[in-house]
C-alpha cells in the first residue's frame, strides 16, 4: 500500500512538472512573440521617410548684433548681409533695380557672353534651374549679370539668349557699369567678378549660383556646374518660396 502511495506521489510531481515546463515554454514564446512585435512596431515608426531639404536655410556673408538696453538685460537684434540696391539696364533695354523686384525671390550669377569657356556651360545649366522652377515663375526672378559691360550690349544680350534658347520672362541678363559691377559682385553677392588679363576671355568670375531672399539676404551659394549642388538649389528655392 505503501509502494503504491509513493508511486501515485511521484506520478503527480512528474505531470505537474511537465505542466509547469509546459507553462514555461508558453510563456517564453510569447514573451517572444510580443518582443518581435514591439520591435517591428518601434521600427515602423522610427523609421521616417528621408527628405533632402535643409530645415532652416543660412544667412550667408557678414552679420552684426546690435544691442538693446532694457531694465532687465541687453536684447541683442541679429543684422544679416543684406545686398545693396542696385540699377542695371536688362536685354530688353529696360531700366531694372533692386527695389522694383524685392518682393521676390532671387537666383544670381556672373558671367560675360564673349567667355569662352565656363559661361556656356553655366547657363545651360541656369536654363535647367529656371525649367525645374516653372511653377513659381511669377515669385522668382533669375539675374545675369554681365562683368564685360562695354561689349555685351542689350542686342549682344538678346543674340545670347537666343543662342542659348532663352525665352523665360522671369530671367534677366543684365549691363551696367563696369567697376560698380566687379563691387556688386564680391561684396554684394559674394562672388568673385573681375577683369584679369591672364584669364580665358579677359574676365575671371565664379561659376557659383546665389540664392536670395525677399529682404534680400542671401540664403545659399550654389556650384553651377555641379549638378548635387544645383538639386540642392532648386530643393532650396522651393523651400523659400513655399515660406513666402
Amino acid at each position: 500500500m505503501l509502494l503504491c502511495y509513493k508511486s501515485s506521489m511521484i506520478k503527480k510531481k512528474s505531470v505537474e512538472k511537465m505542466n509547469l515546463k509546459t507553462k514555461i515554454t508558453k510563456f517564453l514564446s510569447l514573451s517572444k512573440s510580443l518582443i518581435l512585435f514591439g520591435l517591428i512596431v518601434l521600427s515602423a515608426c522610427t523609421e521616417a521617410p528621408k527628405k533632402e531639404t535643409r530645415v532652416n536655410l543660412p544667412f550667408i556673408g557678414h552679420h552684426d548684433i546690435v544691442y538693446e538696453a532694457t531694465d532687465d538685460y541687453n536684447v541683442g537684434d541679429t543684422i544679416f548681409h543684406t545686398v545693396p540696391n542696385w540699377e542695371y539696364l536688362t536685354h530688353d533695354s529696360v531700366m531694372l533695380n533692386a527695389k522694383s523686384i524685392n518682393d521676390k525671390v532671387w537666383i544670381v550669377d556672373f558671367f560675360f557672353s564673349y567667355c569662352p569657356t565656363i559661361c556656356p556651360p553655366m547657363t545651360h545649366a541656369m536654363r535647367g534651374v529656371n525649367d525645374s522652377l516653372k511653377a513659381y515663375k511669377d515669385e522668382l526672378n533669375f539675374l545675369s549679370f554681365s562683368i564685360d559691360p562695354d561689349r555685351d550690349t542689350p542686342k549682344r544680350l538678346r543674340l545670347y539668349r537666343k543662342r542659348h534658347e532663352i525665352t523665360a520672362e522671369n530671367w534677366f541678363f543684365l549691363t551696367g557699369n563696369e567697376a560698380e559691377t566687379h563691387k556688386l559682385g564680391l561684396d554684394g553677392f559674394q562672388l568673385l567678378a573681375n577683369a584679369d588679363k591672364n584669364a580665358p576671355g579677359g574676365y575671371a568670375h565664379s561659376p557659383n549660383f546665389v540664392l536670395v531672399d525677399k529682404n534680400q539676404h542671401i540664403r545659399g551659394v550654389y556650384d553651377g556646374l555641379d549638378a548635387a549642388s544645383r538639386k540642392q538649389l532648386i530643393i532650396d528655392a522651393k523651400k523659400l518660396l513655399d515660406a513666402n
